[in-house]
This record gives C-alpha cells, sequence and structure tokens, in this order.
C-alpha cells in the first residue's frame, strides 16, 4: 500500500509539473488554463482523462493525461495504449510518456496516437499513466464539443477503448475589432465611402448604420469592407453617427467599431459649362477656347479636351470662366468639350461639344500667262502658266475667249505647259485660270492676245520633239535633246524650264539640236523645246516634259575609327 500511495503521488506531481510546464510555454499563468477531466469505465479498466486547457486558442499546445486503472482480478499484460483526438489537432512529435518514459509511438491515422511497449500489471500495482502533447489547428470547429477519446490493448481478451471517453474541448471563437472611415465627409446628394476594418483572418459582412439605423452591408475581403451612402436632403444639417458592426464567422465574434460623428452638409449647387470655340482654325495657328460656368464657382479647374484627349493641363477657373490658347495640330474636325472639375459647393459638369474644323491655311496664288504674239493656224505653239508661290498640287485650265483649250495641264515645278495649234486666223484672246490645292487658293491670268495667220502656200509645216530626261540630280549636268521635222529645216532652238530660256538658241543641224544644262534648283521642272523656224519652214513647239531633279544626298563623313 505505501509504494502505491508513493506512485501515486509521483504521478499527480508530474502531471502538475507538466501542466504547469504547458501553462510556462504559453506565457500565461497556471490559472489562466482552465484544464477539463472526466473518467470513464471501460470494461475493466478505468480511464481517468485530463486536458489541460478545455478552451484553447489555435496554436496554443495542450497536454493529455490519462491514469488508467485495472479493475479486474488477474492483471494483464499491456501493448499498446491508444488516444483519440480530432483531426485538427496535430500529435507533437515526441511528446508521448508512459509512466514519464519515451514510448514508441505511431501516428499514421490523423485522429490517433499508439503508443506500443509491454507492460504488467499486477494486484498490488494496478495504475498506470500516459501523456501527450497536441498543437490546436486553425481549422478547428469554433464553439463546438471536440470529443478525445482512450484504448488500451492487452492478452487475455481484455483489451478495450472508448473513443468517445472525453472530456471534450471546446476552442472558442476569437475576438475581433472593427473600425470605421468617413470619407469624403458626407455632403447631402454626393456619395461618400463607408469603410469598415476587421481583424485580419476575419470573413463575413458588416453592417453599417447611422444614428442605429441600418444603411446596409458590405462583404469583409482582405480585412476591409465598404459601403457607398448618399445622404438624402433630408439629411443636410442633421448629425449623423456612424458605426461598423462586425457580423462574426465561423471564427471570429461580432465586434462594432466606435462611432465616426459629424453633420451632414448642404448639397453642392449644380453647375453649366458652356464652351466658346472658333468653328474653324488654321493648322498650327493657335486660336482660344474659352468655358464659362454658372452660377460662378469659388474656385475648381477646366479641363479642355479633344474628344477622349486632354488639351493641355487643368486651367482654373477665374471670375467663372477659364480660358485656353491652342494650336491644333492635325486636320480635320475636332469634337472639343470643357469638363469643370466642381469646387467646394458646386457640382462639376461638362458643356456640350463644339466641332472645330482644323486645316491648312491657304495661300494666295499669282498665276502669269506667257504666249506667243504671233501663231500660225496648224502650227503648235507653247502657252504656260506660272503659279507663284509654287503650290503642291493643282491644274490649270487654258482657255481661248472663254472656251476650253484641251484638258486641265498638271501644275510641275509651278508651271503648267500646253502645246496648242490653232485652228482659225484672227485675234485670239488666251486666259489661265488655276485650280486650286490644299492650302494654296485659285488664280486667274491676265488675257493676252494671240494675232493668229494661216501660213504662206510654200511654207512647210514642222514639229518639234523633245527628249529628256525623267530625273536628274541637282549640280548634275544633262542633256536635253531637240529634233526637228523635216530635217532640212535650219533655224534654231530655244530650251525652257518653264518660262524661263535655258542658255542661248541653239543651232538646228541635220534636224537636231542639244544643250547640256545643270538644274540649280530641286523639284519637278516643266521643259519645252521652240523651234524658230527658218526660210520656208514654221516654226513649232514640243510638248512639255517634266524632270523631276532630286536634290544631292549629303556624304558619311563619319570620322576615322583610328582617330585622327
Amino acid at each position: 500500500m505505501q509504494n502505491r500511495t508513493v506512485r501515486r503521488l509521483v504521478a499527480g506531481a508530474s502531471t502538475a509539473a507538466m501542466a504547469a510546464g504547458f501553462a510556462a510555454s504559453l506565457g500565461v499563468g497556471a490559472a489562466s488554463a482552465a484544464p477539463v477531466s472526466q473518467s470513464t469505465n471501460s470494461g475493466d479498466w478505468t480511464f481517468n482523462r485530463t486536458i489541460s486547457n478545455g478552451t484553447p486558442a489555435p496554436g496554443e499546445t495542450v497536454t493529455v493525461t490519462n491514469a488508467i486503472r485495472w479493475n479486474g482480478g488477474l492483471a494483464p499484460t499491456i501493448s499498446a495504449f491508444k488516444d483519440y483526438h480530432p483531426a485538427c489537432l496535430t500529435y507533437v512529435a515526441g511528446s508521448s510518456r508512459v509512466n514519464g518514459k519515451t514510448v514508441t509511438t505511431n501516428v499514421t491515422n490523423p485522429t490517433l496516437v499508439t503508443m506500443t511497449g509491454s507492460w504488467i500489471r499486477s494486484a498490488v500495482d494496478r495504475n498506470i499513466d500516459y501523456t501527450l502533447q497536441y498543437t490546436v489547428g486553425a481549422d478547428c470547429g469554433r464553439d463546438l464539443a471536440l470529443t478525445t477519446g482512450a484504448g488500451i490493448s492487452s492478452n487475455q481478451g481484455l483489451s478495450s477503448e472508448n473513443q468517445t471517453a472525453g472530456p471534450s474541448l471546446t476552442v472558442p471563437k476569437s475576438a475581433s475589432t472593427a473600425g470605421v472611415a468617413v470619407s469624403p465627409a458626407p455632403k447631402a446628394g454626393a456619395a461618400t465611402t463607408l469603410t469598415a476594418t476587421v481583424t485580419a483572418g476575419a470573413t463575413g459582412s458588416v453592417e453599417f448604420a447611422n444614428n442605429g439605423a441600418v444603411l446596409g452591408t458590405g462583404t469583409v475581403s482582405n480585412g476591409a469592407s465598404t459601403y457607398s451612402w448618399t445622404p438624402s436632403p433630408a439629411d443636410a444639417g442633421q448629425g449623423y453617427s456612424i458605426t461598423a458592426k462586425y457580423l462574426g464567422d465561423a471564427a471570429y465574434l461580432p465586434s462594432t467599431s466606435a462611432p465616426q460623428t459629424g453633420t451632414v452638409s448642404a448639397p453642392d449647387v449644380a453647375t453649366g459649362t458652356a464652351l466658346a470655340a472658333p468653328a474653324t482654325a488654321d493648322n498650327s495657328a493657335p486660336v482660344d477656347l474659352v468655358a464659362t460656368v454658372s452660377p460662378t464657382p469659388a474656385g475648381g479647374t477646366v479641363q479642355f479636351k479633344d474628344g477622349d484627349a486632354n488639351i493641355g493641363a487643368p486651367v482654373p477657373v477665374t471670375g467663372g470662366s477659364a480660358t485656353l490658347s491652342h494650336a491644333f495640330t492635325t486636320d480635320g474636325a475636332h469634337q472639343v468639350t470643357a469638363v469643370y472639375s466642381g469646387a467646394d459647393g458646386f457640382t462639376g459638369s461638362t458643356s456640350a461639344a463644339r466641332t472645330v474644323t482644323v486645316s491648312v491655311p491657304n495661300a494666295d496664288t499669282t498665276t502669269v500667262l506667257t504666249a506667243p504674239s504671233h501663231a500660225k493656224t496648224g502650227v503648235a505653239v507653247s502657252i504656260a502658266a506660272t503659279v507663284a508661290p509654287a503650290p503642291n498640287a493643282g491644274t490649270v485650265q487654258f482657255f481661248d475667249s472663254g472656251t476650253p483649250i484641251g484638258a486641265p495641264v498638271a501644275v510641275a515645278g509651278s508651271v503648267a505647259i500646253l502645246a496648242h495649234t490653232f485652228d482659225g486666223a484672227g485675234s485670239h484672246s488666251i486666259t489661265a485660270v488655276f485650280s486650286g490645292a490644299p492650302g494654296f487658293v485659285t488664280s486667274t491670268a491676265a488675257a493676252a492676245t494671240v494675232q493668229v495667220s494661216a501660213p504662206a502656200p510654200d511654207e512647210v509645216v514642222t514639229t518639234t520633239t523633245l527628249n529628256a530626261p525623267v530625273a536628274a540630280d541637282q549640280g548634275q549636268a544633262v542633256t536635253l535633246h531637240a529634233t526637228v521635222a523635216p530635217a532640212s529645216a535650219g533655224g534654231t532652238v530655244q530650251f525652257f524650264d518653264g518660262t524661263t530660256p535655258i542658255g542661248a538658241p541653239v543651232p538646228v543641224t541635220a534636224g537636231a539640236a542639244s544643250v547640256t544644262h545643270t538644274f540649280a534648283t530641286a523639284g519637278a521642272h516643266g521643259v519645252t523645246a521652240v523651234y524658230s523656224g527658218g526660210a520656208g519652214f514654221l516654226a513649232s513647239s514640243s510638248d512639255a516634259q517634266v524632270v523631276n531633279v532630286a536634290a544631292p544626298t549629303t556624304p558619311d563623313t563619319g570620322g576615322s575609327p583610328f582617330g585622327s
């Protein structure tokens, strides 16, 4: 009996020491843990089970102590102890002890720890105990009775187990915190955002209220929940008291924030914005865009927009208006609006769109006509028109006393040249009209009079053909060649660049005349050859040919890789 008493005292001291060690590992006083115990008879055995803390929090470690008593006659030999636990408790490796000694442990089952060995009970030594530890998982159900149990394997058919021997433990819900922010300050007719912050990891919903009346709910995501509240006009001048009540979830208890209080401001005054802009604008020429906001606000800015694109930076509103000087750089129709930002006490507003049509500014032109004073019927002569400044496109239509002569002639290098044969003798009034082009207005040349007479019977009609290169380089000499038929005709050929003579007249030899010429300017040059006529031969002009003169390329003057 004395030895049994000693063993019980030792066992009690061991359990007390283990419980004290558990309390110290949590950093709390032993009184903070509330142990739970239960004694259960199972066959010829009594399981006296104690869990060091019946209401642990996730992450804490609990110690299970099972003081087992044999109640039968001849005591058996024990080969295994079993401890059943909820799957959300994780066995602390190496924590199993039988009579204070480490034992071999099998934990392959998530709800069972088996301790194996060989222990002999006797009529005198009927008691034996085991201890082991578990870590409480975050996945444990909260405020639920989590059942534990025990079992024992022995010979003589005296094994027994009770998976619900107890005691149960309960993982309580964690306390939560809630706070609320209100931004911007509530104003009648304007939306304000209520933002609740709750304990990290909490889920569920938050109930927002004003002066105790529920406004609505929001779902918690990443520790926060929001609700958009628009005070009514009746709320203007009234006090508000906003609270956020976290409704709790499976792991966290409800909580309510401290109130955010204040007075709902009066609604903003509605504004209107009008835009003044020119209907047309020249490309790259500044124009004024003027926005007028009414009623006149105390501050704010206007952002001018071209379609969806901002035009410059926002312009402050002064005296109810904002002005921006802007140069459009692309042609076409531009849809311009003015967006007022709003200000304290004033709503924002957007003007109706104004269309500004942008184009390249048109330059005035002059057209000068060059025509011979005399001509023969049936003999082609050159009529030229020079347009200044040189346009980038367009045509010239020549007229004889108001009747078009041929088709319009394209302007090349500021000159349009027409080889024309008069059919009837008499006085002909010739004019030329430039069609205009993008950026260039139309113009009409002053009339020139050409006296046309019939050739003498013995005068032979000639033809002049020009051969000129299609392209040439600026500053590089090229050859212009004219052929006069019949080849027996004498006289000279005068080559022209537009209406400008190229050098002196060249004598015709064997029906041909040539000149070497260097074009001094790049661009399109209209070249013609005019035969002077000779004894018994009538004058004639070639058709115009365009020589495209290219500017010289700049040679690569990169330095030697070896330096200088």
